[in-house]
């Protein structure tokens, strides 16, 4: 039983409408790129006539934060409260809800590696033969596997490898994660689906007079922004450590490291900017949402990600999609941006990203704003969400056994 309801037209046509569940833990403001890849599908995956609901462990104000800034029917996110241990991620209520509505589930699109929510289609699969779709987001990348391993591999031994190795299919965000998957001992198909951009991003602008003078920040000072999580994963110790020897370079520009603190590594982030000197080319906005935002990628001539570990960060498609060229590591999976034009892919070393810097940082004002339009131009092209969701749709049906095998669904 694959649960898609068959709606018949005037002319006889059908269309097959699915039933489908996003599990994630969180959608709200700290879900940061991970909610937003859920709740956008979902958004779009209904317009093409499915039924979609979003499942995560937040609170009323988090649901009502998605549903505001993803567009998505508020009526389409359902948040469950968490049983004790809290560090489990896992929801009793949710859980019951899900083996009791199984008969309504054509699929469940998983975002939720190494939490409690894994035993939830676990149970679905091996209760109502529901399949699942697991996207990892940079979960099974090695620098990330490292990362508090005995966790995870009491995940791995309660729920997770029945998760893993039983899944449809995987969702892979970038053609870099093909190799996570597999060197993680997966056999699984796997569908390549890039994340997308909403359109309401390209079409909105941001007021980049209005950043500088909130924080402070001359008009001839050239604006090189980070906005993301202050953790340690996003290799700021590294960029700080490559910006030590570009001063004279360093002159004209000011680097806003904006995002929220994760375990405490901004005071960590603080010191090295102390200890190397930089405490005049450095401010640290805190989190920007909303128009706040686009506001700071109007003021910018040039985004920089310095990740040691990502999936396919939504954060680049934001600077791309206001016209802002990006500076990125090859943990992001994003190749284009040297093939489109509109940015530099570099090493994962503070040497590269040096180099890098010196480049993009030699450039004029118009030289960089072409760049950024070039980006703007392919991700408006290729990389919006209707398109990533036009293809989870094929995906879903070739599992279903709805339609054939989509040419980016990979089996070897």
């Amino acid at each position: 039983m694959n649960n898609a309801e068959r709606v018949t037209f005037g002319d006889d046509s059908t269309l097959k409408r699915l039933n489908i569940v996003h599990l994630i833990s969180n959608v709200g403001q700290g879900s940061f790129g991970l909610g937003p890849v859920a709740l956008n599908l979902a958004r779009e995956q209904e317009v093409q006539g499915n039924r979609a609901t979003v499942w995560s462990l937040d609170g009323e104000a988090d649901r009502q934060w998605a549903a505001e800034s993803s567009g998505l029917n508020i009526s389409r996110i359902r948040c469950f409260s968490q049983s004790v241990p809290h560090l489990l991620r896992w929801s009793r209520e949710m859980e019951r809800m899900a083996i009791a509505d199984a008969a309504n589930i054509s699929i469940v699109h998983f975002h939720a590696l190494w939490t409690g929510m894994s035993r939830i289609p676990n149970q679905l699969r091996s209760r109502h033969a529901i399949p699942t779709v697991v996207t990892p987001h940079g979960a099974l990348q090695k620098w990330a596997l490292k990362k508090s391993r005995w966790k995870k591999e009491i995940a791995l031994a309660l729920y997770d490898r029945a998760n893993l190795n039983n899944a449809a299919c995987f969702h892979a965000v970038g053609e870099n994660e093909i190799a996570d998957i597999r060197d993680f001992g997966l056999k699984n198909p796997i569908a390549v689906i890039p994340n997308g951009i909403p359109n309401d991003w390209l079409v909105s602008s941001g007021d980049g007079a209005a950043f500088r003078q909130q924080h402070g920040i001359a008009a001839d000072r050239r604006v090189l922004l980070f906005l993301s999580r202050i953790t340690p994963k996003k290799g700021l110790p590294m960029l700080l450590d490559a910006m030590e020897g570009l001063r004279p370079a360093l002159a004209s520009w000011i680097l806003v490291l904006a995002g929220a603190d994760e375990f405490g590594h901004q005071a960590e982030v603080e010191a090295i900017i102390r200890k190397r000197g930089l405490s005049d080319v450095v401010i640290m906005p805190g989190p920007l949402f909303g128009q706040a935002k686009r506001d700071a990628f109007a003021a910018a001539e040039l985004f920089v990600l310095p990740s040691y570990s990502e999936g396919a960060p939504i954060v680049i498609l934001e600077a791309l999609g206001a016209g802002v060229p990006v500076l990125a590591t090859k943990a992001s999976p994003w190749p284009q941006l040297v093939t489109h034009g509109c940015g530099w892919w570099t090493e994962i070393e503070a040497g590269f990203i040096a180099d890098a810097l010196k480049n993009a940082m030699g450039k004029s004002q118009e030289e960089l704003h072409h760049m950024g339009l070039r980006g703007k131009n392919y991700v408006a092209e290729e990389l919006t969400w209707r398109q990533a969701s036009c293809k989870t749709i094929q995906m879903y049906e070739w599992i279903l056994g709805l339609g054939s095998k989509p040419n980016f669904v990979v089996v070897n």
